[in-house]
């Protein structure tokens, strides 16, 4: 039996500032997020998740059903290591079946996976932490081969945004071939239009108003459970909206919307985690925004310039070369934006900031708890942003758990340390 656990690398960095408060393993870019993306490869519920010590006890309190930074087997199970910035699985699950030998799988010099038989794996007890096997890894490295494999890894945010329609399509025929629970045909629902209704899912209890459309005709299209869609909405696939969400009048496209939300407006090739309130009239294209952000009225990001030239994006201080013309925005958790807030091309935006003024915000990155309309700006402290994310989740019958306040009290601090992640290299 293979025991399979996903990991993060020490370049989680590369992905804030969406994993300021996540691991990449817990990001998405359809409907399913990484690490169960990982269950379904490999045929297997049974999944153990290693994450970043800061982040363990909010992971576990997320995901219960995971446990984290726990590795139990026994003593004939191998202990496959996946990495959670996986991105293309490629031949990786042929070859691990195949494999006999312990064996470090790379793609472009980046490991991808880590396999160890019974032989190595018997090094550490059969209850031990992720981080026990790193030595053992380590230690045997000569005698562990390399094998290149197809599978492919996400390096940033932006790569998870190109990938929303590829990933959507995929989870999307895995769910309806799994047996997704519907209570209604889309082509039945009375006074919704509805274009190519093979490829529509409508969850359990959605809601509908007269007047809106949902066109497949370029990808699937699954609606959530409990979810309600108001007048005058056009939804195009490849398109998922999470359970539990409002959509309002606009358009929505080529995105994947997490749990909880409000969404209008204008909606293009974004990915929201759950909780976002877009409410009012406003683009935003090409983004990828974390938990808890709200978008004030006419908030609009540009995501293309107007001399069509590659945009760069500011990630941890280093400035990157996209290679694409088409970048938004990157937004941390529990970020909050003024009615009219203008956001430049490729911007990037960390946690618990408060953004306002009605004017264009022109910095390439903005520091989490930074509170303002423009550079210089000042320290939003953290017990008023704790008061205020408190005050939001409320409004959603959620109460701020104290492990996510943890997290944002270090990420305030400057503390969050980078013990937990996994690196089999050195």
């Amino acid at each position: 039996m293979t025991k399979i656990c996903v990991y993060e690398d020490n370049k989680y960095r590369q992905f804030f500032p969406v994993t300021h408060l996540r691991p990449v393993f817990c990001m998405r870019a359809g409907i399913l997020p990484q690490f169960r993306r990982v269950g379904r490869a490999f045929d297997t519920d049974e999944i153990w998740l290693a994450a970043r010590n800061c982040l363990a006890a909010l992971v576990t309190a997320e995901h219960r059903d995971y446990p984290v930074n726990l590795i139990k087997r026994g003593e004939d199970d191998r202990v496959l290591f996946i990495n959670g910035r996986i991105r293309n699985f490629g031949d990786l699950p042929r070859l691990v079946q195949e494999s006999r030998l312990s064996t470090v799988f790379k793609n472009n010099g980046e490991i991808v996976a880590v396999l160890l038989h019974p032989d190595s794996a018997s090094q550490v007890p059969s209850v031990a932490t992720p981080g026990d096997y790193v030595p053992v890894v380590l230690k045997d490295r000569e005698e562990i081969p390399d094998f290149d494999t197809s599978a492919t890894l996400y390096s940033h945010c932006w790569e998870f945004v190109e990938d929303i329609s590829r990933s959507i399509a995929e989870d999307f025929e895995y769910m309806r071939t799994t047996g997704v629970q519907t209570n209604q045909q889309a082509a039945d629902v009375e006074g919704l239009h509805v274009v190519n209704s093979d490829s529509v899912i409508l969850g359990v209890d959605v809601q509908t108003s007269p007047g809106s459309v949902i066109d497949a005709s370029n990808g699937p299209v699954y609606i959530g459970d409990n979810t309600m869609i108001e007048s005058q909405v056009a939804i195009h696939g490849p398109c998922y909206i999470g359970p539990n969400s409002v959509v309002v009048t606009g358009k929505i496209v080529s995105s994947s919307v997490g749990h909880t939300c409000r969404v209008g407006g204008e909606v293009e090739e974004s990915i929201f985690q759950s909780y976002v309130n877009k409410h009012h009239a406003g683009f935003i294209g090409h983004s990828y925004v974390g938990s808890w952000v709200n978008f004030g009225a006419m908030t609009t990001n540009s995501d293309l310039k107007n001399n069509y030239s590659n945009i760069r994006v500011t990630v941890d201080g280093q400035s990157i070369d996209t290679g694409s013309i088409k970048v938004g925005s990157f937004i941390g958790d529990h970020t909050k934006f003024g009615i009219g807030t203008l956001l430049t091309t490729g911007i990037n935006i960390g946690a618990c900031c408060n953004i306002f003024g009605g004017n264009l915000v022109g910095e390439k990155e903005i520091p989490s708890f930074s509170w303002g309309g423009s550079a210089p700006y000042e320290k939003y402290f953290f017990d008023k942003a704790i008061e205020t994310a408190s005050r939001t989740a409320k409004r959603r019958d959620v109460e701020l758990s104290h492990q996510e306040e943890e997290v944002l009290r270090q990420l305030s601090e400057g503390s969050n340390p980078d013990e937990g992640t996994l690196d089999f290299e050195n």
